[in-house]
């Protein structure tokens, strides 16, 4: 056995911490506001000079209508360089976040590793933030479109987006329709979450730090938008059945990547782990220290693409790391796992209150077979382990809790 511990840059995780919340936040039957056998339809596309990128495709396509129109959501696509693969190359739809908009970076660091992409605006502008006509509906802050009907919210137009970016992916000759993923980074992230409950077509979903269950987060930016302070009791429910992916995911089956940082300040570790539990599907999550939250890192983590590539290439499958087991009576910890195991390190925090304040450590691991085990931190209140294989790609457990007398 070895003894190695390791400043945990990327964490990679495999399910969900123990956490209490009440009642009234459990999840809920969820109510379709999409008219889904419309969205599975191939959208037409519209030729455009606007932004025009090196080496890409830029066009609008047509999503759901706004106001009794039409709308148009201006895209990038490219394909690598070569010829495709037999059946046509895989490829991935990309979701961005809050302020963001079609990037051709994006496309490009996937056709690097050998995908098509296409990357699209859900904000209704142009990557130049200029708006267009037969644009969709503006992104409002959080919520505050909410008294509008459905078809004429945000999130409604941005979900339909991007199941309508699907559709037409699965129209292209050079596309292998079984094989298209989806990715998203901040609230993209939360908008794959309930895509992959709406679109089942997808081989696999990568969120990055998005999640569901925001009405339960600790964050004050984010927890002001409902009861008390905000929303009516209507409102609330409609949120939740309709929107929150927390409704969404109990439906989504296909494999999912979570990626996600410790102290990340808009989704916290317990809701965010508890929306990787809510699907039914195989998971792997990724939970840096201190993350940066953004774009660049966001696509940047080496492990989104060789997730991507376990799925639907047949790459080697990331390591796993089963929820950790504290034997009783001793502070020893031990934690199953699968896949050669280059390094490891039990990740945990003596804090509590707000998730974004903790502060994390590493404690040494010893590394046998099938199996890591640590010594558990005097005064530690949360705790994991993260593993690391030979090719730099980390997982880790699920994190478990200790709850005070």
């Amino acid at each position: 056995m070895k003894n190695v511990a390791f400043i945990g840059v990327v964490l990679l995780m495999t399910s969900v911490a123990v956490s209490a919340w009440s009642a009234e936040a459990e999840p809920v039957k969820r109510v379709m506001a999409w008219d889904t056998s419309a969205l599975l339809q191939v959208p037409k596309v519209h030729p455009t000079q606007e932004c025009a990128a090196p080496g890409m495709r830029a066009f609008f396509y047509e999503g759901v209508e706004y106001k009794g129109k039409p709308t148009r959501v201006f895209a990038y696509y490219a394909v690598p360089e070569g010829q495709p693969p037999a059946g046509g190359w895989p490829a991935v739809v990309c979701a961005h976040g809050g302020g963001g908009t079609a990037y051709p970076d994006w496309v490009k660091i996937w056709n690097q590793h050998g995908y098509a992409a296409i990357s699209m605006d859900l904000e209704g502008h142009l990557p130049d933030q200029r708006g267009h006509e037969n644009a969709g509906p503006a992104r409002v802050d959080w919520f505050g479109d909410r008294d509008l009907p459905d078809n004429e919210q945000w999130f409604y137009h941005a979900v339909a987006d991007v199941v309508r970016a699907n559709s037409l992916l699965r129209s292209f000759p050079e596309i292998h329709p079984d094989k298209i993923g989806l990715t998203g980074i901040s609230w993209g992230g939360t908008i794959v979450c309930t895509v992959a409950g709406v679109d089942p077509r997808f081989a696999f979903v990568i969120p990055v730090y998005g999640c569901g269950f925001l009405y339960e987060s600790d964050n004050q930016g984010i927890a002001q938008w409902f009861p008390p302070k905000n929303m009516t009791a209507e409102q609330f429910r409609d949120y939740r059945t309709k929107w929150d992916p927390s409704a969404h995911l109990p439906y989504a089956k296909m494999p999912m990547l979570w990626l996600n940082g410790s102290n990340d300040g808009t989704f916290p570790m317990d809701i965010f782990q508890r929306s990787a539990l809510a699907a039914p599907g195989p998971r792997t999550l990724h939970v840096r220290f201190r993350w940066m939250h953004g774009h660049g890192p966001g696509w940047k983590r080496p492990a989104i693409y060789a997730f991507a590539d376990s799925i639907v290439k047949g790459g080697t499958p990331l390591p796993t790391a089963e929820r950790p087991e504290l034997e009783a009576g001793t502070d020893l910890v031990r934690c199953k796992t699968t896949g050669k195991i280059d390094r490891a390190a039990l990740c945990y925090t003596t804090g509590s209150g707000l998730w974004q304040k903790r502060y994390w450590e590493n404690a040494a691991c010893e590394i046998g077979k099938d199996e890591v085990t640590s010594h558990l931190p005097e005064g530690a209140t949360v705790f994991y382990f993260n593993v690391k294989n030979e090719s730099g790609c980390l997982v880790s457990s699920e994190f478990v809790e200790i709850k005070a007398p």
